[in-house]
């Protein structure tokens, strides 16, 4: 018996990766031109789809699908709801890709650190990712969205006056940790 592990055939090719789609491939037809592919987590309860899946981006609507929106896709013959998780500009998809069907709304109601989260608790407690963004994101509210805006999202009290919390030991800090962005605790 012989140690020449170079005269064993090998079992799997080196293959080199798929092309990235270009603007002139048939795929992208009346897709986005900017990023026209979005990642988008089906709202499916099945652990083995547990994976974001890619989609094109109809060029209607571009600016409408944003990391975080709700969407519809169709997913294994159905119509689903989804998230896109984010756009990117090609994928390693080699076959047709579908598309987005329609956008619900353009409000980000999935932020990337709650997708982190959701991603985390599903990997850690042996859940599907869709199950745990449903709980952790509320329902859509249509009627909540449209009153929802640049207009109705001023604090009507206004900002605290400067000495308000100085009675209070360490208030300023805590006030300047909330400014600043950072989850002061306080009791």
């Amino acid at each position: 018996m012989t140690d020449n592990h170079d005269a064993q055939p090998a079992l799997v090719q080196d293959m080199d990766p798929a092309p990235a789609p270009s603007a002139s491939d048939p795929r992208l037809v009346g897709a986005a031109e900017h990023l026209p592919i979005a990642r988008v987590v089906a709202d499916v309860s099945l652990a083995h789809l547990d994976r974001p899946f890619d989609y094109l981006v109809p060029a209607d609507l571009d600016e409408d699908a944003v990391p975080g929106c709700r969407v519809i896709v169709r997913f294994a013959g159905k119509q689903v709801g989804g998230f896109v998780l984010e756009r990117v500009a090609s994928t390693e998809h080699t076959g047709r890709l579908g598309r987005i069907s329609r956008v619900l709304s353009p409000e980000v109601v999935l932020r990337p650190d709650v997708v982190r989260l959701c991603r985390e608790v599903a990997d850690r407690y042996a859940g599907v990712f869709a199950d745990v963004v449903r709980l952790a994101v509320p329902p859509r509210h249509a009627r909540a969205e449209k009153k929802a805006g640049p207009d109705v999202a001023a604090d009507p009290l206004g900002p605290p006056a400067d000495d308000a919390w100085e009675p209070y030991a360490g208030g300023a800090a805590y006030v300047a940790a909330l400014a600043a962005g950072e989850s002061p605790r306080a009791v």
